[in-house]
């Protein structure tokens, strides 16, 4: 399998995740919810990395039975769940989603059975219909074609992920109080305001685990949050 096309996969699942879970969420409440990763574009990072390690990690499983593939799947996206709420928390002293009010989450509910379950249908689907699929159509792009637009877009990509990190790591300051230095914070303050960073991640949240924040900064954050 080539790397420019596990870099493809990459972006591809970045677009398809955001759409689903944009979709799940308008099913969910009847208007739109931003669930971008980054602050640019039509991304969600979470789906790219989960297309990438369903692909490494899940292919064998098919040829086996699809009870096995559900479970493997299953299993791997809730550690891989976990592991995202892990980095995040740790990163930025704050998380996205939070399942400890449903029957049967796990791990301080970083993962739930409910989204295990949903992750066992998409892993089954993704790699029972759509891999084929979208490897056979990847396989007639010419390269010539192909390489500039993987690089030119996993170069923007990578740019929009150190951004977003910064911008959220401001945002996250600013709620705390933290005056800015430098022309690089006085950049974001302009750019990313409260009011922007709230529309593009209004799932985010403190966190009110471990150590990321004192005790008086947590409230602080959590209020100006509105949570």
């Amino acid at each position: 399998m080539a790397m420019l096309d596990i870099l493809l996969l990459f972006l591809v699942g970045n677009v398809l995740g955001f759409v689903l879970e944009t979709l799940y969420c308008y099913l969910l409440t009847g208007k739109y919810v931003s669930r971008r990763g980054v602050v640019y574009g039509p991304f969600n990072q979470i789906y790219g990395f989960g297309a990438v390690l369903m692909t490494l990690l899940l292919k064998s499983l098919a040829e086996k039975s699809l009870p096995a593939l559900f479970i493997g799947s299953a299993v791997l996206g809730g550690i891989f769940e976990i592991g995202c709420s892990l980095f995040q928390e740790k990163t930025y002293g704050t998380v996205s989603w939070e399942y400890s009010g449903q029957r049967f989450a796990f791990f301080g509910g970083r993962t739930s059975l409910k989204f295990m379950f949903f992750w066992g249908i998409l892993g089954t689907v993704y790699i029972g219909v759509l891999h084929p699929i979208l490897f056979a159509f990847f396989g007639r792009i010419p390269l010539s074609v192909k390489a500039p637009v993987v690089l030119a877009l996993t170069l923007f990509l990578i740019y929009d992920l150190w951004l977003s990190y910064v911008a959220v790591g401001r945002w996250r300051k600013r709620l705390c109080g933290t005056p800015g230095s430098g022309r690089l914070d006085a950049w974001l303050d302009e750019k990313f305001t409260d009011e922007r960073m709230k529309k593009l991640y209004p799932a985010m949240r403190a966190a009110d685990r471990g150590n990321s924040a004192s005790g008086s900064r947590k409230k602080t954050m959590r209020k100006m949050w509105g949570g």
